[in-house]
């Protein structure tokens, strides 16, 4: 009982405590906001419509000198830019297949041995400008004893043996260019032959890079970018598998 009863009375003081506290933090809080309409002060807001009318005819004023500070020759050049813009990409890059491939194919038609086909156009279009314009192609049979030659002595040291160099060189300059007149897999056959031009420049002819091979590696660098144009087989193949 003297246990409840001293329990009771601690239970009394701390309850007595707390109202007090309560009290107090009562006493000190501010006393509340009156957010009635009548008691809101209303501030100006910015002129914006002034400033963005201002900003608008700024602009409009610089445009209007833009577009009188336009003189003749910048009209002009303007012009010229928007006529070359109708060449076609598909012809110029069938200009740049053919004059890389004649490059390469010549070259390896010296290398191989085989059947030889004559075309003359003339025998099918009797015209006077057409004389001359005689056609021949060895078909790679097999590659020339000279060529074996020539990979063994006179060419550097290259990463192949000389006798596959001389079989990948000979056939690559024959079929790598085939690939790129009929545009079928153009960007594989420009890489061939790029990686072809970087041989000849290290190990071959490094003294002509600067004069000959750099136009050649420009060539198929654009080839490589953007491929082989409308006229291609490429393109027609392209188109089949999009149907």
């Amino acid at each position: 009982m003297i246990n409840n009863t001293s329990t009771l009375a601690d239970r009394v003081s701390g309850e007595a405590a707390m109202a007090r506290l309560a009290d107090r933090l009562t006493a000190m809080a501010p006393p509340p906001m009156n957010l009635s309409p009548n008691t809101i002060v209303q501030r100006p807001l910015p002129q914006t419509s002034a400033a963005l009318s201002a900003s608008a005819a700024i602009a409009r004023r610089a445009h209007e000198r833009a577009r009188r500070s336009r003189s003749i020759v910048g009209l002009t050049v303007d012009s010229f830019i928007s006529a070359c813009s109708f060449v076609s990409y598909a012809l110029v890059a069938l200009g740049l297949r053919v004059l890389m491939a004649r490059v390469f194919f010549l070259d390896g038609q010296t290398r191989i041995d085989g059947p030889r086909y004559s075309l003359s156009l003339q025998d099918y279009w009797n015209v006077d400008f057409l004389r001359g314009f005689d056609f021949s192609v060895v078909l790679p049979a097999q590659v020339k004893a000279q060529t074996f030659a020539a990979f063994a002595t006179q060419y550097p040291p290259m990463p192949v043996p000389p006798a596959i160099a001389a079989y990948l060189v000979s056939y690559a300059e024959f079929i790598l260019p085939v690939m790129l007149v009929l545009g079928f897999a153009t960007r594989f056959a420009a890489i061939g032959l790029l990686i072809m031009t970087a041989m000849i420049s290290y190990f071959v002819l490094p003294q002509a890079f600067l004069t000959t091979q750099i136009f050649w590696v420009a060539v198929l660098l654009v080839l490589i970018s953007r491929g082989a144009g409308a006229i291609s087989v490429d393109n027609l193949i392209r188109k089949i598998a999009r149907r």
